[in-house]
């Protein structure tokens, strides 16, 4: 039973997601004599965890309980005192969970604290899918950097748009509530000037209730974007990347738009180093990177693209303009590989997600 009470746990840690990060998504159910006597999740960002939720949804005392949750208690005092010591202190008899936190400050500490206290401890139970649903925190918390994910909608032939530009709009509905579930997911979605100066797109979340702040970043080496772009009257907290030769004013202009300006003083353009250390000290863990060609280039080049999601339509431009024609040549015998692990139709529209195989 362990396996389906640890998958209740990972399914209700999903409905706190848009809403929790930079932690992670955790779901706790406890069972005492056999039967759920309370379950809860991590619901909001500083608001209590998912076993203290749990815990005061409890219809009986949790002494002698097991707690099923999909991520190691924390020990350290943040926005919430340390859930390990909770669980010590309501005298739960076992504690079954997926995944080791691999947060630095946490990361086998709860797990000998509840130990040492006298409680059973397993550890591994469905820790795959566990490490699946909290794929941006772990990533984030061990490679150092945003998780990015790649999103484009498309023709059959490739296309994102036709040759005059316009886009507007290749896929159908449903596949662009899709992609506005992706934004809600994500911490921020990221976009070129040129895509600014052309779509004007307001890139905020619309159809979802996202309490969690959520960023639109634009890359534009001289601050060639209007200052009457939609981006800039949207919800949301707008940060520009531009080359130290980008304009004073403009900057100042932009800031008066409560916008934050990062300026690459080491350079006339924009390095996706500077970028992803910029977003590593604000704590961004996901970036859900929308366009266009050049910026897809830029980070597929440096092997920075984490998951691929593209939206594909039943049409054919021909001549257009394709996502991917700005990336170095690729053969047969060394093509950008994708391990598609997830594959939906949206109507006549089909969708594919997948891991980007390493290029080294």
């Amino acid at each position: 039973m362990d396996k389906h009470y640890m998958q209740m746990a990972l399914d209700i840690a999903k409905k706190g997601q848009g809403n929790v990060s930079p932690n992670p998504l955790v779901g706790a159910i406890i069972v005492k004599d056999g039967k759920i006597i309370g379950k809860g999740y991590h619901e909001e960002y500083g608001k209590n965890h998912a076993e203290i939720n749990a815990i005061n949804d409890a219809n009986e005392s949790v002494e002698g309980a097991t707690l099923y949750v999909n991520l190691e208690p924390c020990t350290v005092h943040g926005n919430t005192p340390p859930c390990a010591d909770r669980i010590i202190e309501e005298k739960f008899k076992r504690v079954v969970i997926a995944q080791k936190d691999p947060n630095p400050e946490v990361n086998g500490r709860g797990i000998k604290k509840m130990e040492n206290a006298g409680i059973k401890v397993e550890v591994g139970v469905l820790e795959e899918e566990a490490k699946k649903l909290n794929a941006f925190y772990n990533h984030f918390m061990v490679k150092k950097r945003s998780f990015f994910t790649l999103k484009a909608a498309l023709t059959l032939d490739g296309k994102m748009a036709d040759l005059r530009g316009d886009s507007n709009w290749i896929t159908n509905k449903k596949s662009r509530e899709h992609a506005m579930y992706l934004r809600f997911i994500n911490d921020a979605v990221l976009v070129g000037a040129q895509t600014v100066r052309h779509d004007n797109p307001h890139l905020n979340v619309r159809g979802y209730d996202k309490k969690r702040p959520f960023y639109k970043i634009i890359i534009s080496k001289k601050l060639d974007i209007p200052e009457t772009s939609n981006v800039f009257k949207t919800e949301g907290n707008t940060i520009i990347f531009c080359g130290k030769n980008a304009d004073k004013e403009k900057i100042k202009n932009f800031e008066k738009l409560n916008s934050k300006v990062f300026v690459n003083e080491r350079s006339e353009n924009v390095s996706i180093e500077f970028l992803i250390s910029t977003l590593y000290e604000m704590k961004i863990q996901s970036v859900l990177v929308e366009g266009g060609a050049s910026v897809f280039s830029q980070f597929i080049e440096k092997n920075y693209v984490d998951r691929m999601a593209l939206f594909y339509a039943p049409k054919i431009f021909g001549k257009g303009i394709p996502a991917f024609g700005k990336i170095t040549p690729k053969y047969v015998n060394n093509p950008l590989k994708v391990d598609i692990e997830r594959w939906e139709t949206f109507d006549d529209n089909f969708f594919i997600q997948g891991t980007v195989c390493s290029q080294d």
